[in-house]
């Protein structure tokens, strides 16, 4: 079915486009959205840049393909090229070269993501369309020898307070506890229970990587953490009457992502995919087994 023309205005436009912000940690709301685009702006102005580009090329490639108007509506398909974009930026200096390529990844991500759609009764696509697509382009900035992003660094506040709230901002990418308060306040005001699963989370994600002696460096500037919280949210509202799913999910994120890096793959937030995919996939296979055995047929 096409996007129903009479149902799109500039203000239905924005409240689109705001969803797909929202979406990238799994809230359908334009006013989280609002703030999680108020977070990256307070760290880049071009990786916010990146993010826009991005959103933008993924929803007008789904308007263009006809994708179900529910699913665009609800911003399913802004959040992967929003993640593309704030990648790419974030690896690669901004220019024509990066542009061009943010615009063939959102579009990208928008058709992975109709694919992997006809499975989410089984496995939700998460940010599975992102990573896919971010690979490539990324792969081609490297080839294509675009020039590599050099931001100014900023002065890390050391404190695990601090480094939890830098997990969060690490989601889009962005170094700074600030841009993670602003994400923050963007969960609570649509959803405590995401918001509480999002410090969970990053902060189980962070005693995690220390315990397990991983570099002190790298907790503190929130790597080990990000792919939590979105572990946390995703499993913590599937598994909301077992806290114990979505921990023992985030610290098999913290243990990917370490595997990431002793290779040459950027991890960006497949650990947790991964990691949500495994949990979800031994919940369903005990679930089976459970149903099949004698004591349960008796």
């Amino acid at each position: 079915m096409r996007y129903p023309v009479e149902r799109f205005s500039v203000k239905c436009g924005v409240a689109l486009f705001l969803n797909g912000f929202g979406q990238i940690m799994f809230q359908q709301s334009a006013l989280t959205g609002i703030f999680f685009f108020i977070g990256i702006c307070t760290n880049s102005l071009f990786m916010a840049s990146g993010g826009i580009l991005g959103a933008l090329s993924g929803v007008i490639t789904a308007r263009f393909l006809a994708f179900k108007s529910n699913d665009i509506l609800q911003g399913v398909y802004g959040f992967n090229g929003a993640l593309v974009g704030i990648a790419l930026i974030f690896s690669y200096a901004p220019g024509p070269p990066s542009y061009l390529l943010i615009l063939l990844g959102g579009a990208i991500s928008s058709v992975l993501m109709n694919v992997m759609l006809r499975w989410r009764d089984h496995l939700p696509p998460l940010t599975a369309p992102f990573i896919l697509s971010a690979w490539i382009m990324l792969l081609i900035a490297h080839l294509s020898g675009i020039e590599p992003a050099s931001y100014s660094t900023v002065p890390v506040y050391r404190g695990d307070v601090f480094a939890v709230f830098r997990g969060l901002g690490q989601v889009m990418f962005q170094d700074s506890w600030i841009a993670g308060i602003a994400f923050s306040i963007g969960l609570v005001l649509h959803s405590r229970h995401a918001a509480a699963w999002a410090l969970i989370g990053s902060a189980v994600g962070l005693v995690a990587a220390r315990s397990l002696g991983y570099p002190e460096t790298l907790v503190q500037t929130g790597i080990f953490s990000f792919n939590g919280v979105l572990t946390g949210i995703a499993l913590g509202d599937k598994f909301r009457d077992n806290a114990m799913m979505p921990i023992v999910g985030v610290v098999l994120s913290v243990v990917i992502i370490r595997g990431f890096q002793s290779t040459s793959i950027p991890a960006l937030t497949a650990p947790f995919v991964l990691s949500t995919w495994v949990i979800i996939l031994v919940n369903k296979l005990g679930i089976l087994l459970h149903r099949t055995s004698p004591t349960h047929l008796r």
